[in-house]
């Protein structure tokens, strides 16, 4: 009876101790994930939408149709300087048909074709993210995509009132994610309410965008001028104090880790607090850092995860300390000086 006390004691002690830390919704402990997509890569995305995503130093995603972006003969080039840059290049298929409307051996084609194409062609490139040509799906050609990917954009428009942060209660929801549709009717005001609405429920917001145009570039679909792209990545900058303005990829796996992970706390020895954030997720593809928060400790401290010294900010009260790590069997070490 007293043994089985002592370790009802100590299992307590190690849950209060993982209190300590705690994985905040979104990276950075920002309100909301925004991200950007770009569908199809049309010569706006090539000639526009990469320098300016590059100059205002944000990310984006371009859902990619291979097919159609050989309008260019070295349309790969640009590809691999968003990639480098810190945006995502991901799969839009090869032809944009309706992959209800085709075979399912048609339709594995047409994504794990495209897939392999980029990856092979951008350095860096994941391809785990996907956007559905016309906007169908159904629960084979999800069957299909969750092989390879991890999630996918659909064009269903999201209700002002709906962006949560548990949008996804199984692993089907993580591909039929909404989006908000940005073409000429949609304003700049509008464009800031949007993030609003995120940052006030929570979750994670997607805005779809097509063609970009100036006096060089045609108009295509959904055309949006290159001053109002301009303005809207002023609007989304800031903004950055609430929004961490991401990839999707990046923004799914934050928020599949986060459902996944727990803090282990491993014991407490001459002032230095052991903990390990663990996973039950893929390490080889979910390696998206985590945020952790914790109370500001009074005196100088340290934060290593293994050997690595982390880097942490401060919240504005002073109260609160934040800093990143990958989940995995790498111990992080809190030493109190």
């Amino acid at each position: 009876m007293k043994k089985n006390i002592i370790l009802l004691f100590v299992f307590a002690s190690r849950m209060l101790a993982a209190q300590d830390l705690e994985i905040t919704n979104w990276l950075d402990n920002k309100q909301c994930a925004v991200v950007m997509t770009f569908d199809d890569w049309l010569e706006g995305h090539e000639k526009i939408v990469v320098s300016a995503l590059i100059e205002k130093k944000l990310s984006a995603t371009f859902f990619v149709t291979l097919q159609g972006a050989q309008w260019k003969r070295n349309f790969f080039d640009q590809m691999r300087l968003a990639q480098e840059n810190g945006s995502e290049i991901a799969n839009h298929t090869i032809t944009h048909p309706s992959l209800t409307a085709v075979s399912l051996e048609k339709a594995k084609v047409e994504i794990d074709s495209a897939r392999k194409i980029i990856m092979d062609s951008v350095p860096g490139a994941e391809c785990l993210t996907f956007a559905y040509p016309m906007g169908t799906w159904n629960p084979d050609i999800i069957d299909l995509l969750k092989r390879e990917h991890i999630g996918a954009r659909g064009v269903n428009q999201f209700n002002e009132n709906g962006i949560h942060y548990d949008f996804a209660s199984d692993s089907v929801d993580y591909f039929r994610i909404s989006t908000v549709r940005v073409w000429h009717i949609v304003t700049l005001d509008k464009i800031a309410q949007w993030v609003d609405y995120a940052a006030k429920g929570g979750g994670m917001l997607t805005f779809m965008m097509h063609s970009v145009y100036n006096d060089n570039i045609a108009k295509g679909w959904d055309a949006m001028p290159e001053e109002f792209l301009t303005g809207m990545l002023d609007t989304l900058k800031s903004r950055q104090n609430k929004a961490w303005v991401t990839t999707f990829a990046n923004a799914i796996k934050y928020h599949r880790e986060k459902k996944a992970s727990e803090i282990e706390f491993l014991g407490e020895k001459k002032g230095v607090k052991s903990y390990r954030l663990i996973s039950t997720l893929n390490s080889e593809i979910y390696n998206q850092p985590l945020t952790l928060k914790m109370q500001k400790p009074t005196g100088a401290f340290v934060i290593h995860q293994g050997k690595k010294k982390m880097d942490y900010t401060i919240s504005e009260d002073g109260l609160w300390i934040f800093f990143n790590v990958v989940p995995g069997n790498k111990e992080i070490k809190i030493t109190l000086n």
